[in-house]
């Protein structure tokens, strides 16, 4: 099922169900069909019945909404937004015809203009899945990952079972490191973070070697950051070599002389050493 539709089933649940509220019993039916023939493919039959519901009398939200969401699904993003704002206009209070106008907006690149509405549709219903999950996604797509994290944050506390957006909230926070470091490059190619971090890579990798060669890079870039000397002397003491990890340990306390890690470990290559 398209996404869009799916989205209408779920903000619309009586449409869903082939009921519109307030929609006298005589128009129940035609709206009903027009969201069969939706869910069917049948755009051109399903925009047909709800164009005849609007002449018929049922000029309502819900109505407005579906017929914009049949432009949605036909990629006429400006003819949907004036179905939206038609729905807009009867029922300003109404959340859904924001949401809607946001997914539309997006798609034309109306960027700002779009995070306004899905803002103002999560402002109206801020325990709403489905607004906090659209806006969640449009920042994501827009690469605002802060504004991205925070709204998946927000959405795992309101659920905290979903494995979903756990797994989103924690994507957010690799799309936004990586961006960091991109950004990083940009600025200097040559910074002691960047070496770092190709370091880490390395060493998640299992390449000790290849980790050493960057840190020790980064340490040649930046040598007042005491993290990288400490982290070369637990490298140089898993390769057996006690002298470099003693050496990297000392620059690291001259950085952070009562710092409890480097010291015990420190403690522990002395007192496990034959040598004074």
């Amino acid at each position: 099922m398209p996404l869009i539709l799916s989205f209408l089933l779920v903000l619309l649940a009586p449409a869903a169900q082939g009921q519109a509220p307030d929609l006298p019993p005589q128009l129940q039916e035609q709206f009903a069909r027009g969201i069969e023939a939706q869910k069917a493919g049948d755009l051109d039959g399903a925009e047909r019945l709800f164009k005849i519901l609007l002449e018929q009398g049922g000029r309502l939200p819900p109505v407005y909404n579906a017929l914009g969401n049949i432009y949605q699904m036909k990629g006429l993003h400006e003819q949907a937004l004036v179905e939206f704002g038609a729905s807009g206009r009867l029922d300003p209070v109404d959340p859904v015809h924001h949401a809607f106008a946001g997914a539309s907006l997006l798609a034309l690149g109306r960027s700002r203009e779009a995070i306004r509405e899905l803002r103002q549709a999560v402002k109206m219903q801020p325990g709403s899945l489905v607004f906090r999950e659209q806006l969640a996604g449009a920042y994501t797509r827009l690469q605002d990952y802060p504004a991205a994290i925070d709204q998946y944050g927000k959405l795992q506390e309101l659920k905290p079972e979903s494995s979903e957006y756990r797994y989103q909230l924690g994507h957010a926070y690799v799309a936004y490191s990586t961006s960091c470091f991109e950004r990083i490059k940009g600025i200097n190619a040559g910074s002691a973070r960047l070496y770092q971090e190709t370091g880490d890579q390395y060493l998640a990798q299992g390449k000790l070697d290849e980790a050493i060669e960057n840190y020790e890079k980064a340490r040649g870039a930046d040598p007042s950051i005491p993290e990288i000397h400490f982290l070369l002397g637990q490298f140089y003491l898993k390769q057996g070599d006690r002298e470099k990890a003693l050496q990297s340990l000392n620059q690291a306390l001259t950085l952070m002389p009562d710092s409890p890690p480097v010291l015990a470990l420190k403690k522990g290559i002395l007192g496990s050493s034959t040598k004074p």
